[in-house]
Parts: C-alpha cells; sequence; structure tokens
C-alpha cells in the first residue's frame, strides 16, 4: 500500500503540472492544449485506480505512459516535435519541465518495482508511515513552487513575431505585443544552451558591451559623446543612437573594433532615458557568422527611407519594408531609398533589459510605450514623428 501511495503522488504530481499548462498552450495551439488537457487526466485517472483497484495490467500501462511522454519531453528538447505551434522548434528547458519528468521518471521505477516485488510495503512500520505522511507534502511543496515560478508562468512560446515568449497580461490581453514586427528575421528557434568553450567565448564577446553601459548610461552621455538618434522610438526595438563612425562586423568574424562601436537602444528619447541594448551591424548579402554560438538570430529591412537631418539624425518616414515605396515617393521627403539596410543583431545584456525573448531577439518586451503598452501606429503613417507608440 505505502508503494502505491508514493506512485499514485507522483502521478497526481505530473498530472496537476500538465493541467496548470493548459491555459497558456491552449492560447497558442488548441492541438497544444488538449495534448496537455490529456497527459493530465491519464495521470490523474491512472493514480487514482492504482489506490481502489490495483493491477499489474495498471501498473505496466503507468510504466509505458510514464515513458512515452518522459520521450516526448525529450524529442521536444532536442529536435522539436513534430506537431503542434512549435513543430521542429527545441524548446528550452526549465524547473517546471524538470519537476514533471523527474515524477514520471519516478512513478516508472516505483511501478517496475512494484511489478517485480508486488509485496514489497505490504506492512506499514513506523518509518513507513512517516515516509508515506511525508512524501505527498514534499511533492505538493514542490508541484507549488514550481507552477507559481516565472518559468511556468512565462511557459508559452507564442503570439510574438520574434518566436518568442508571450506576456499576458490579466484578461488574456498582451498589451499589443503581438502586432509587433522588426523586418526579414532569418530565424529565431529557442535559445540553445551552449558548450562551455563556447560560452566563454562568448561571454568574451559579450564583454565589451559592459564597458558600453558604464560610459553612455543615457541619452545624455550618449549624445555628449557624439551619438545621434536614428529612427524614431518603437516598442520592442527602443531608439537607436548611432555612434559618430559607425563600425560593421566584418564577414565571418566579430572583431574587437566592431564589438566596441554598436548602436546604442535607450528606452526613450529623453535626456535621462536609460540604455537598454545595443545593435550591431554587417554589410553583406548573407548572414554573418557573428557571435559565438548559434544564438544570434539576424534581421535586415527592405525598402528603407532614410532622411538625415541637420544635426545627423536619420529618420525613416515611410517605415520599411513596404512594397509600393519607391524614390520618387522619397524624394518627397528629400530622402535616399535604401534597397537593403545589411544585418542587424540586437544584443539585450543591460542589466533590467534583459529581454525574455532571448539574448539576441529581434524584440524585447521589456521595452514599452510610456503608457505600459505596445500599441503603436503603423510606420507607414509615420510622417515625421519620432515615436511610434499611440499614446
Amino acid at each position: 500500500m505505502p508503494l502505491r501511495i508514493a506512485l499514485a503522488c507522483l502521478l497526481v504530481a505530473g498530472g496537476v503540472i500538465h493541467f496548470a499548462m493548459v491555459p497558456a498552450h491552449a492560447g497558442e495551439s488548441l492541438v497544444d492544449g488538449l495534448t496537455f488537457a490529456a497527459a493530465g487526466w491519464i495521470q490523474l485517472i491512472l493514480a487514482v485506480a492504482l489506490v481502489v483497484r490495483p493491477s499489474r495490467r495498471l501498473l505496466g500501462i503507468t510504466i509505458v505512459t510514464s515513458l512515452v511522454f518522459v520521450a516526448a519531453w525529450a524529442l521536444s528538447r532536442v529536435v522539436g516535435l513534430p506537431y503542434g505551434a512549435h513543430k521542429g522548434i527545441v524548446e528550452p528547458v526549465s524547473s517546471v519541465d524538470l519537476l514533471t519528468v523527474a515524477c514520471e521518471v519516478g512513478a516508472t521505477v516505483l511501478a517496475v518495482v512494484a511489478l517485480r516485488r508486488p509485496r514489497l510495503g505490504a506492512t506499514w512500520s513506523d518509518s513507513t508511515l512517516v515516509m508515506a505522511s511525508i512524501l505527498p507534502l514534499i511533492v505538493l511543496i514542490g508541484v507549488t513552487s514550481v507552477v507559481t515560478s516565472p518559468s511556468a508562468t512565462n511557459h508559452a512560446h507564442g503570439g510574438v513575431a520574434a518566436g518568442g515568449h508571450s506576456h499576458l497580461a490579466a484578461g488574456g490581453d498582451d498589451l499589443g505585443l503581438s502586432t509587433l514586427t522588426n523586418g526579414h528575421v532569418h530565424a529565431h528557434a529557442a535559445d540553445v544552451v551552449l558548450d562551455q568553450q563556447t560560452q566563454v567565448q562568448l561571454n568574451k564577446q559579450l564583454a565589451q558591451t559592459s564597458q558600453l553601459a558604464v560610459a553612455y548610461p543615457t541619452v545624455a552621455a550618449a549624445e555628449a559623446a557624439g551619438y545621434h538618434r536614428a529612427g524614431p522610438f518603437t516598442p520592442g526595438l527602443g531608439a537607436h543612437y548611432m555612434p559618430p563612425a559607425t563600425s560593421v562586423i566584418a564577414p565571418g568574424a566579430t572583431d574587437e573594433a566592431g564589438l566596441s562601436s554598436p548602436m546604442l537602444i535607450y528606452d526613450g528619447m529623453e535626456p535621462d532615458s536609460l540604455l537598454a541594448g545595443y545593435m550591431y551591424l554587417a554589410y553583406q548579402q548573407t548572414e554573418p557568422a557573428g557571435f559565438a554560438g548559434p544564438n544570434d538570430h539576424w534581421h535586415f529591412h527592405t525598402n528603407v527611407c532614410i532622411t538625415v537631418s541637420a544635426n545627423g539624425s536619420i529618420d525613416a518616414p515611410l517605415g520599411a519594408d513596404a512594397a509600393n515605396v519607391d524614390q520618387s515617393v522619397c524624394d518627397r521627403y528629400g530622402g535616399r531609398l535604401i534597397d537593403n539596410t545589411g544585418y542587424m543583431l540586437h544584443v539585450w545584456t543591460v542589466p533590467g533589459y534583459e529581454s525574455s525573448n532571448g539574448l539576441f531577439s529581434d524584440l524585447n518586451p521589456a521595452i514599452k510605450c510610456p503608457d505600459g503598452t505596445y500599441h503603436h501606429i503603423e510606420l507607414t503613417d509615420l510622417g515625421m514623428a519620432d515615436t511610434t507608440c499611440l499614446s
């Protein structure tokens, strides 16, 4: 009996976590939501059945289903699932996943033990009674702490052009985040964990940005050093400030000169607006090798009308990537049409502005309009305004 109670506790824990994840996944894909709900029901039904009417057949079903769930999780973290909203996308590992898999592995082990030694634990010794009373409490605490953790509340991945996590406010309103776009993105799956050697190389490259954070913490500091704004402030993107002499990343490499002189991204255009991130440029026809590892996701823009003011600031009065813009239209604004901007990469290493979509995501949900939303006007309606925020 104690063995079956322990087994039931693990099954209930896995089922509760699966149920807790249903709303987030159903919001992205009905198939994903139904899959999580089905897994939860299977585990809860097995838990009740094993306590009320145990049998060797139920133990066998428990072993098979638990192994199937573990295999499905492993597949999603190695090559991506073959169906659903994230078909072929490798998902990141979180504490929610790890606890669920631990429960399923534990259930498999206990079910195998129960099959091989059915009389094990048949009598209730004092130590067995203590363990039988403590195990449900441990499982309850573990499930509660994990389900209420940030990795659970941000576990869904849909609704954002960058392919990152959803950020829903109360009532399911994402405050306009899902309407943001940013050019042509080559690829943006979830970030993968790097091996130690690659991580050390990446850390060395990113160390260049810490010096910039100290030197240019605000717009005022950047402008005093000769930086000038390039384009409007946009939620998810911020305001980009170009250095006096713009450096680019050489093809296939990240040299020190290019790494130390990116465009600076600020969370606003006021003198005291804070530094939020960086943007690197690579003027070439193919996506650069860029930073160490596979997580840097480069993007580019096409058909951009550029105007330059007397103080050197750059604006795009007609937006970007618009098919109906040609030089004759750009002439009305005294600008020059650029067919292709070259490859761009955002880097979010500034403390407080880390992007939940990933270190190199093209959009950063931490950057919002003054009213705390992402509601914006279309770039083609921007004219000479310096912000796209609707507010």
